[in-house]
Protein backbone atom coordinates (compact mmCIF):
# COMPACT_ATOMS: atom_id res chain seq x y z
CA UNK A 1 0.00 0.00 0.00
CA UNK A 2 3.02 2.48 0.90
CA UNK A 3 4.69 1.84 -2.43
CA UNK A 4 1.17 2.29 -4.26
CA UNK A 5 0.37 5.75 -2.03
CA UNK A 6 3.79 6.99 -3.54
CA UNK A 7 3.38 6.05 -7.17
CA UNK A 8 0.28 7.94 -6.70
CA UNK A 9 2.02 10.73 -5.12
CA UNK A 10 4.41 10.93 -7.68
CA UNK A 11 2.62 10.70 -10.46
CA UNK A 12 -0.23 13.85 -9.52
CA UNK A 13 3.08 16.17 -9.12
CA UNK A 14 3.98 14.66 -12.65
CA UNK A 15 0.47 15.95 -13.65
CA UNK A 16 0.76 19.17 -11.71
CA UNK A 17 4.05 20.25 -13.35
CA UNK A 18 2.30 19.40 -16.94
CA UNK A 19 0.02 21.87 -15.64
CA UNK A 20 1.97 24.54 -15.09
CA UNK A 21 3.75 23.59 -18.33
CA UNK A 22 6.61 21.34 -17.38
CA UNK A 23 6.31 18.64 -20.54
CA UNK A 24 6.04 15.41 -18.17
CA UNK A 25 2.72 14.01 -18.15
CA UNK A 26 1.48 11.01 -19.81
CA UNK A 27 -2.20 12.18 -20.73
CA UNK A 28 -3.54 15.43 -21.70
CA UNK A 29 -4.87 17.70 -18.82
CA UNK A 30 -8.30 19.15 -18.77
CA UNK A 31 -8.67 22.60 -18.55
CA UNK A 32 -10.21 21.68 -14.90
CA UNK A 33 -6.96 19.75 -14.25
CA UNK A 34 -5.21 23.16 -15.04
CA UNK A 35 -7.16 25.47 -12.81
CA UNK A 36 -6.91 23.21 -10.08
CA UNK A 37 -3.16 23.69 -10.00
CA UNK A 38 -1.40 26.46 -8.21
CA UNK A 39 1.65 27.61 -9.75
CA UNK A 40 3.51 28.68 -6.60
CA UNK A 41 2.22 25.73 -4.71
CA UNK A 42 3.35 23.41 -7.48
CA UNK A 43 7.21 24.84 -7.27
CA UNK A 44 6.61 24.40 -3.21
CA UNK A 45 5.85 20.49 -4.28
CA UNK A 46 8.24 19.68 -6.36
CA UNK A 47 11.33 21.59 -3.88
CA UNK A 48 10.15 19.18 -1.24
CA UNK A 49 10.27 16.47 -3.36
CA UNK A 50 14.03 16.46 -4.39
CA UNK A 51 14.70 16.78 -0.94
CA UNK A 52 12.26 13.08 0.15
CA UNK A 53 12.73 11.51 -3.00
CA UNK A 54 15.88 11.00 -5.16
CA UNK A 55 14.00 9.80 -7.61
CA UNK A 56 12.17 12.86 -8.30
CA UNK A 57 15.32 14.44 -9.55
CA UNK A 58 14.53 13.78 -12.75
CA UNK A 59 12.58 16.32 -12.99
CA UNK A 60 15.41 18.88 -12.22
CA UNK A 61 16.05 19.34 -15.57
CA UNK A 62 12.99 20.10 -16.92
CA UNK A 63 11.65 22.59 -14.06
CA UNK A 64 15.25 24.05 -15.01
CA UNK A 65 14.03 24.64 -18.28
CA UNK A 66 10.22 25.77 -17.37
CA UNK A 67 12.16 28.95 -14.45
CA UNK A 68 14.47 29.96 -17.24
CA UNK A 69 11.01 30.17 -19.86
CA UNK A 70 9.02 31.29 -17.06
CA UNK A 71 11.09 32.21 -13.96
CA UNK A 72 9.74 36.27 -14.19
CA UNK A 73 5.76 34.69 -13.84
CA UNK A 74 6.06 33.86 -10.52
CA UNK A 75 4.96 35.62 -7.49
CA UNK A 76 8.65 35.05 -5.36
CA UNK A 77 6.58 36.76 -2.15
CA UNK A 78 3.78 34.05 -2.62
CA UNK A 79 6.43 31.01 -3.03
CA UNK A 80 8.88 32.17 -0.08
CA UNK A 81 5.78 32.40 1.74
CA UNK A 82 4.67 28.67 0.79
CA UNK A 83 7.92 27.31 1.74
CA UNK A 84 8.40 29.10 5.44
CA UNK A 85 4.99 27.23 6.35
CA UNK A 86 6.41 23.63 4.09
CA UNK A 87 9.34 24.14 6.56
CA UNK A 88 7.92 25.33 9.38
CA UNK A 89 6.33 21.09 9.35
CA UNK A 90 10.29 20.18 8.98
CA UNK A 91 9.90 19.57 5.16
CA UNK A 92 13.40 20.27 3.57
CA UNK A 93 13.17 23.00 1.33
CA UNK A 94 16.72 23.57 0.65
CA UNK A 95 16.46 22.64 -3.55
CA UNK A 96 14.51 26.30 -3.67
CA UNK A 97 18.02 27.85 -3.69
CA UNK A 98 19.49 25.62 -6.07
CA UNK A 99 16.68 26.87 -7.99
CA UNK A 100 16.70 30.42 -7.54
CA UNK A 101 20.33 30.77 -8.16
CA UNK A 102 19.89 28.87 -11.58
CA UNK A 103 16.70 31.21 -11.94
CA UNK A 104 19.10 34.66 -10.85
CA UNK A 105 22.08 33.16 -13.15
CA UNK A 106 18.92 33.52 -16.25
CA UNK A 107 17.93 37.09 -14.91
CA UNK A 108 14.70 36.24 -13.01
CA UNK A 109 16.70 39.07 -10.37
CA UNK A 110 13.71 38.76 -7.77
CA UNK A 111 14.22 35.01 -6.80
CA UNK A 112 17.65 36.13 -5.74
CA UNK A 113 15.46 36.31 -1.41
CA UNK A 114 15.13 32.51 -1.89
CA UNK A 115 18.81 31.77 -1.52
CA UNK A 116 17.77 32.25 2.44
CA UNK A 117 17.07 28.20 1.77
CA UNK A 118 20.19 27.08 1.19
CA UNK A 119 21.24 24.54 3.45
CA UNK A 120 24.06 24.93 6.23
CA UNK A 121 26.20 22.26 4.55
CA UNK A 122 26.79 21.53 0.81
CA UNK A 123 24.95 18.77 -0.51
CA UNK A 124 25.51 16.49 -3.17
CA UNK A 125 23.02 16.51 -6.21
CA UNK A 126 22.80 13.18 -8.20
CA UNK A 127 22.70 9.00 -7.29
CA UNK A 128 24.75 8.18 -4.33
CA UNK A 129 26.64 5.66 -5.83
CA UNK A 130 27.44 7.95 -9.01
CA UNK A 131 27.90 11.37 -8.12
CA UNK A 132 30.35 11.51 -6.16
CA UNK A 133 32.97 9.64 -9.01
CA UNK A 134 31.26 12.19 -11.61
CA UNK A 135 31.92 14.77 -9.27
CA UNK A 136 35.87 13.91 -8.78
CA UNK A 137 35.93 13.05 -12.69
CA UNK A 138 34.01 16.54 -14.08
CA UNK A 139 34.66 18.94 -11.61
CA UNK A 140 31.27 20.50 -10.09
CA UNK A 141 29.04 23.40 -11.93
CA UNK A 142 30.05 27.02 -10.21
CA UNK A 143 26.90 28.56 -10.29
CA UNK A 144 25.39 25.76 -7.93
CA UNK A 145 28.37 25.79 -5.14
CA UNK A 146 27.58 29.26 -4.78
CA UNK A 147 23.82 27.85 -3.35
CA UNK A 148 25.42 25.37 -1.64
CA UNK A 149 24.90 22.06 -3.89
CA UNK A 150 27.63 19.99 -5.64
CA UNK A 151 26.42 19.64 -8.83
CA UNK A 152 28.92 17.64 -11.49
CA UNK A 153 29.65 19.03 -13.94
CA UNK A 154 27.48 18.56 -17.16
CA UNK A 155 24.60 16.37 -15.40
CA UNK A 156 22.04 19.34 -15.57
CA UNK A 157 20.64 20.07 -18.69
CA UNK A 158 17.90 22.71 -19.23
CA UNK A 159 16.72 22.05 -23.02
CA UNK A 160 13.24 24.17 -24.23
CA UNK A 161 11.41 21.17 -25.62
CA UNK A 162 10.79 19.70 -21.79
CA UNK A 163 8.76 23.28 -21.05
CA UNK A 164 6.22 24.61 -23.09
CA UNK A 165 6.48 28.84 -25.17
CA UNK A 166 4.98 31.55 -23.14
CA UNK A 167 2.29 32.10 -25.66
CA UNK A 168 1.10 28.04 -25.41
CA UNK A 169 1.32 27.93 -21.67
CA UNK A 170 -0.77 31.48 -21.93
CA UNK A 171 -3.79 29.73 -24.02
CA UNK A 172 -4.27 26.71 -21.43
CA UNK A 173 -3.33 28.36 -18.20
CA UNK A 174 -5.45 31.15 -17.17
CA UNK A 175 -3.27 31.89 -13.97
CA UNK A 176 -0.27 32.17 -15.97
CA UNK A 177 -1.88 34.47 -18.66
CA UNK A 178 -2.81 36.75 -15.97
CA UNK A 179 0.43 36.84 -14.52
CA UNK A 180 1.40 38.22 -18.01
CA UNK A 181 -1.34 40.98 -18.26
CA UNK A 182 -0.94 42.00 -14.57
CA UNK A 183 2.35 40.87 -13.83
CA UNK A 184 3.83 38.49 -11.02
CA UNK A 185 1.46 39.82 -8.46
CA UNK A 186 -1.24 39.13 -6.34
CA UNK A 187 -3.39 41.43 -8.23
CA UNK A 188 -3.34 38.98 -11.01
CA UNK A 189 -3.73 35.39 -9.07
CA UNK A 190 -7.11 37.74 -7.41
CA UNK A 191 -8.33 38.47 -10.81
CA UNK A 192 -7.74 34.79 -11.39
CA UNK A 193 -9.80 33.89 -8.48
CA UNK A 194 -12.75 36.05 -9.71
CA UNK A 195 -12.49 34.33 -12.89
CA UNK A 196 -12.96 31.00 -11.37
CA UNK A 197 -15.89 32.03 -9.25
CA UNK A 198 -15.29 34.07 -6.28
CA UNK A 199 -17.74 36.68 -5.83
CA UNK A 200 -16.54 38.05 -2.73
CA UNK A 201 -13.06 39.41 -1.33
CA UNK A 202 -13.43 36.72 1.21
CA UNK A 203 -13.51 34.22 -1.27
CA UNK A 204 -10.87 35.74 -3.14
CA UNK A 205 -8.83 35.70 -0.10
CA UNK A 206 -9.32 31.70 0.32
CA UNK A 207 -8.67 31.06 -2.84
CA UNK A 208 -5.88 33.08 -4.32
CA UNK A 209 -3.91 33.04 -0.52
CA UNK A 210 -3.82 36.66 -0.77
CA UNK A 211 -4.80 38.65 2.41
CA UNK A 212 -8.32 40.53 2.60
CA UNK A 213 -7.19 43.74 2.12
CA UNK A 214 -6.05 43.42 -1.29
CA UNK A 215 -8.77 41.35 -2.57
CA UNK A 216 -11.20 44.13 -0.71
CA UNK A 217 -9.07 46.63 -2.82
CA UNK A 218 -9.59 44.90 -6.12
CA UNK A 219 -12.60 43.82 -5.99
CA UNK A 220 -13.71 47.81 -5.39
CA UNK A 221 -11.71 48.65 -8.49
CA UNK A 222 -13.34 46.09 -10.94
CA UNK A 223 -16.50 47.06 -9.52
CA UNK A 224 -15.58 50.86 -10.21
CA UNK A 225 -14.51 49.76 -13.77
CA UNK A 226 -17.77 48.07 -14.91
CA UNK A 227 -16.60 44.37 -14.56
CA UNK A 228 -18.16 43.64 -11.50
CA UNK A 229 -21.99 44.56 -10.56
CA UNK A 230 -21.26 46.90 -7.44
CA UNK A 231 -22.50 46.91 -4.38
Amino acid sequence: MGKKKAQLGAYLLEEKLAAIGVMTASRRLSARDVAAVDIEATIADVVAAFAADPSSLRWLGPVLAWIREHGSAVIVEKLTKLLHHRASDGTSVEYAALLARFAVAEGHKRWHSLLQFAPATPRLVGPPDLAPSLLKLRGEEDWAREAGFRVPRGSLTAEAKWTLSRAALARVNRQYRNRLVYGAQWRADIVTAVERGARTPTEASRASGASYEPCHRVFSELAAAGVLPLG
